[in-house]
């Protein structure tokens, strides 16, 4: 999936895939999706993915129904490190993706 966002090429392709983010729903309702994170060659992180029609990335169809529809959208590095999270990554995973872990 390839995407053109402020003037910037964000290419599934090319980028690097960090992790999945994992639905706890199947396929066939609404609220599935199948969500990936990736960092650009110059460090920039976004999402990319499908879903149901009460997913993040719904599509709309008329003027009050949703769709499946699929997407790519540019997050900075505090929700890629909330999405890292919530996809247990680790330590190894947090430095691929350039960002640094402190103690607690």
């Amino acid at each position: 999936m390839k995407k053109i966002i402020d003037g910037k090429l964000y290419d599934t392709a090319t980028a690097q895939q960090l992790c999945e983010l994992e639905s706890t729903e199947y396929v066939n309702d609404f609220h599935w999706h199948e969500t990936r994170l990736y960092r650009t060659k110059n460090g920039a992180f976004f999402v990319a993915g499908r879903g149901g029609p009460a997913s993040m990335w719904a599509s709309p169809r008329g003027q009050s129904s949703w769709a499946d529809g699929s997407g790519l959208r540019v997050i900075d590095d505090l929700e890629a490190r909330s999405h890292m999270e919530v996809a247990n990554c680790t330590v190894a995973d947090y430095a691929v993706a350039g960002l640094d872990v402190g103690e607690g």
